[in-house]
């Protein structure tokens, strides 16, 4: 009974440090007693709490608040740079990794392309590589690194650290979480890409005052993360949020790497736009984008294409267009089906502006319950184009100040 008890009181010890640090970290500067009245705890364990939190060196007393009749109280804050995480972005293409500190500001960051490589061994041999420039870049003592951040694309088990399928490069069942925790002697942390930035915007960009919202990004496949009543939905089997693979009604037959065919994802996705504009201009169909890219088709990029659009090349804001209907029309189902409060759209297309979102808003005002639109938010993400770093360092961070006594050695 007496290690039940014991048990207990180190239970609700960490919960209520965890409730403390989320309140400094949301509404600091705050003093001890607002903390107090806001939890409910007695001014002597939100004392207790906030001294520890402040030995780990996460909490900082910073300047004087205003008296309500008796002493000025001190008021306390987050501190930032205590701690860093490492967050990793891998996509299609590429990787991106950055380290940020406790409020998500990236402090440096590296890209290395995976440069047709497909295995395992190749794409996480590269990703180590671009952890270890960030690592050396940033000359921050070892300690202070509290873990590694991942976000992965394709259908991945958080709870396992295992990448279940990665479609772009065919593999299944990947103990990314394993590799690199041995690696480097951190731990990690691993999720899906998009639901990483949902992650990301919740805690550090436009979705903090929202409970429902749906996470869209689209850039060279198309995924999202949905937060529903405050939290990340995952699926029964982790494959929740993979509307890049909704069937449109284009009737081309247009094969998907998911091995379907007329998905989302081969119609409005970064390469999909590419490929499309390339044959445009192989055909004499583009004429400012075979100037633009001076008659190599294969040089088109979606920047490329955006910004032949904003000189009015017509077969480009076309283009750009159609995508945002096909998007739109995704997300009315969406809508219809969830009816979040904002739906956050991420990832290079997303660069495309009014290009894409007149579209987008257009379908989904033509295709959703009225009801469910009357209040929504449709429009960029917050966090640009750092959103999967710093989407991915908040798998780490969302530990931390869940359980901060577990830095405690």
């Amino acid at each position: 009974m007496e290690t039940f008890n014991t048990a207990n009181k180190s239970l609700i010890k960490d919960m209520n440090t965890s409730t403390i640090l989320q309140i400094v970290r949301t509404k600091g500067p705050i003093s001890r007693a607002e903390i107090s009245k806001i939890t409910g705890l007695n001014p002597a364990t939100v004392s207790s709490n906030t001294a520890g939190l402040m030995e780990l060196g996460l909490v900082r007393e910073t300047g004087i608040g205003v008296s309500s009749g008796g002493r000025k109280p001190l008021l306390l804050e987050l501190n930032p740079e205590a701690y860093y995480v490492v967050g990793v972005d891998m996509g299609t293409t590429d990787v991106a990794v950055g380290i940020t500190d406790l409020e998500g500001h990236i402090r440096c960051k590296s890209t290395l392309p995976f440069g047709g490589a497909s295995e395992p061994e190749e794409i996480m041999g590269i990703i180590g590589q671009a952890i270890r420039n960030v690592l050396d870049a940033s000359e921050i003592a070892a300690e202070r690194i509290l873990g590694i951040g991942m976000g992965i694309h394709g259908l991945v088990d958080p709870d396992r650290g295992i990448s279940l399928f990665a479609p772009a490069f065919q593999w299944k069942n990947v103990e990314v979480a394993q590799l690199f925790s041995e690696q480097f002697g951190l731990p990690v942390s691993i999720d899906n890409d998009a639901r990483a930035m949902a992650l990301g915007e919740k805690w550090f960009g436009k979705a903090q005052s929202v409970s429902n919202f749906f996470f869209l990004n689209i850039g060279t496949g198309i995924g999202s993360g949905i937060y529903l009543n405050g939290e990340l939905l995952k699926g029964a089997h982790f494959g929740a949020g993979e509307i890049g693979h909704i069937r449109i009604a284009s009737h081309q037959e247009k094969p998907c790497f998911c091995g379907k065919t007329d998905c989302l994802s081969t119609a409005a996705s970064g390469p999909a736009l590419e490929d499309i504009a390339r044959t445009a201009v192989h055909r004499g169909m583009a004429p400012l984008l075979a100037q633009l890219s001076n008659g190599e088709p294969d040089v088109i990029t979606g920047e490329l294409i955006h910004q032949a659009a904003l000189q009015g090349d017509e077969f480009s804001i076309g283009l750009l267009d159609q995508a945002g209907r096909h998007i739109g029309g995704a997300l009315s189902l969406v809508i219809n089906l969830l009816n979040p409060e904002m739906v956050l759209i991420g990832g290079g297309v997303a660069n495309g502006g009014d290009f894409i979102f007149q579209g987008i808003r257009e379908e989904v005002a033509n295709r959703s319950m009225q009801h469910n639109i009357e209040h929504i938010y449709i429009g960029p993400a917050g966090l640009g184009d750092d959103c999967g770093i710093i989407g991915a360092a908040t798998l780490i961070l969302r530990s931390v100040f869940s359980n901060p006594n577990q830095y405690n050695t």
